[in-house]
């Protein structure tokens, strides 16, 4: 039995996780796949056999809510255990050395980890890249895909290298000590038209609509999954975002970002 955990807000690491799924089942495998908010829910959190982590870089580090999620789970009865980082530049990234220590101090270790350049979501530091060079991100990413899948499939115990760990660990806890007002600069303009699909998105319930709009309470993780899936496209984090394109995996359904 294969576990995978995943966590996505505009489908790339979510595609990530299911091509691993359908490859392993179409070697025999049988695998289940989880988003962390469901498996929090549920309490599944006791994996048996091999168990594999899909989920984005934030901050240069593991996601806010993806930390939540380690500290909860119980990998005593695991065998083989697999994490996969999905994001734009990974060359600046302490996720893995974190993800490390955590599992250390279950008394586990990590088998292995793997980064997948993709398509980076975060308008704050650039523009979702124009079609055709998306395009040619994409179809790097799914190759890259593959050739992690066989190696999981081989139960290969390979660490990828990560740089610039003390300034992504800096990066990281300022986020931390300050993530009360990582929503603040969020907005919805005027052709808001109360759908509430920002909140159903929402991994961590931050999103109300008391008056049809909606107000962000304070407990955000900036995975800017509200800002990418708004289909009216009027969700910015203040100035910043304003004419920037919007992105969603091609290969993934807003339904499927739901699942939480």
């Amino acid at each position: 039995m294969t576990t995978i955990y995943y966590l996505s807000a505009t489908g790339n690491s979510l595609q990530a996780a299911k091509r691993i799924q359908e490859t392993l089942e179409g070697n025999g495998k049988n695998v289940r796949l989880l988003s962390m908010p469901e498996a929090l829910q549920m309490g599944e959190v006791h994996p048996e056999g091999d168990v594999g982590f899909v989920m984005p870089l934030h901050f240069f580090a593991l996601p806010l809510l993806a930390e939540t999620f380690f500290q909860k789970l119980d990998l005593q009865q695991a065998d083989y255990t697999f994490a996969v980082m999905t994001c734009g530049w990974h060359y600046m990234s302490d996720a893995f050395h974190e993800l490390r220590k955590i599992f250390a101090a279950k008394g586990t270790r990590l088998g292995a980890a793997f980064y997948i350049d993709t398509i980076s979501i975060y308008l704050p530091l650039g523009d979702v890249p124009p079609k055709e060079k998306k395009q040619r991100c994409l179809r790097k990413a799914t190759a890259r895909t593959e050739v992690v899948v066989e190696k999981i499939m081989q139960h290969k115990a390979e660490h990828e290298n990560e740089y610039l760990n003390l300034l992504s660990r800096l990066i990281h806890h300022y986020v931390q000590k300050h993530r009360a007002e990582l929503d603040k600069n969020f907005q919805a303009g005027e052709d808001c038209n109360g759908c509430g699909l920002c909140a159903a998105v929402c991994p961590v319930e931050n999103i109300t609509l008391p008056k049809g709009k909606p107000i962000w309470q304070h407990h955000c993780t900036q995975c800017l999954g509200c800002l990418h899936v708004c289909p009216q496209k009027t969700i910015d984090i203040g100035k910043s975002t304003i004419g920037c394109r919007r992105y969603r995996h091609p290969e993934i359904t807003v339904k499927e970002l739901l699942r939480h």
